[in-house]
């Protein structure tokens, strides 16, 4: 029998289509070019009127990317081994499972992993990524993929938009669907 491939899926802006994901080059420059800050760090809503506001943002993440089929269908002939890895803060955890079970996507998961101690993500997923030992991880913020690779044996895949699209990196794809064609072809 042939060996799965492990794939692990950060969850906004992979799995699930989010539109203001547009908004993070514009946010990564100012941050670097006009606040100086280039510590890769990640802000963490502390107040409750914080968080509110977080998940209102999150809740932006509607419906299914592009490319869902063809991963239920490359799941399900087993010909890969599904792990959504997302560095969501604990507070957003019901309205993930709640988005997975409304899109009957649930099931289709070896594993979910949430951030549940409120690690940063980059930190929360390269640990996950040892962890499960993945060939692939399909992530769509650069900061976390210029972070992640070369670190590991993963391979990272960056689903980029249509502001940062030309930054280089040697696997990126415009949405899942094509990421997920890549790895089938480098599989076969």
């Amino acid at each position: 029998m042939k060996k799965k491939i492990r794939v692990g899926f950060d969850f906004d802006g992979v799995i699930a289509y989010n539109p203001f994901r547009i908004c993070r080059a514009p946010l990564t420059f100012f941050k670097k070019k006009i606040l100086g800050a280039h510590k890769l760090e990640f802000w963490y809503p502390r107040s409750h009127w914080q968080q509110i506001f977080w998940i209102i943002l999150h809740q932006s993440s509607v419906f299914p990317a592009k490319g869902i089929k063809l991963l239920r269908q490359m799941i399900e002939q087993e010909m890969i081994e599904a792990h959504i890895i997302t560095g969501r803060y604990s507070f957003l955890d019901d309205h993930l499972v709640k988005w997975l079970d409304k899109y009957k996507l649930k099931h289709l998961f070896k594993t979910i992993n949430l951030n549940k101690k409120d690690e940063q993500p980059h930190l929360f997923k390269e640990k996950m990524l040892k962890e499960y030992d993945l060939h692939y991880f399909i992530e769509d913020n650069l900061d976390i993929v210029s972070y992640l690779h070369g670190r590991h044996t993963t391979k990272i895949y960056w689903i980029y938009n249509l502001i940062d699209r030309k930054h280089p990196h040697p696997y990126k794809s415009p949405h899942l669907e094509h990421a997920l064609k890549e790895i089938a072809k480098k599989t076969k």
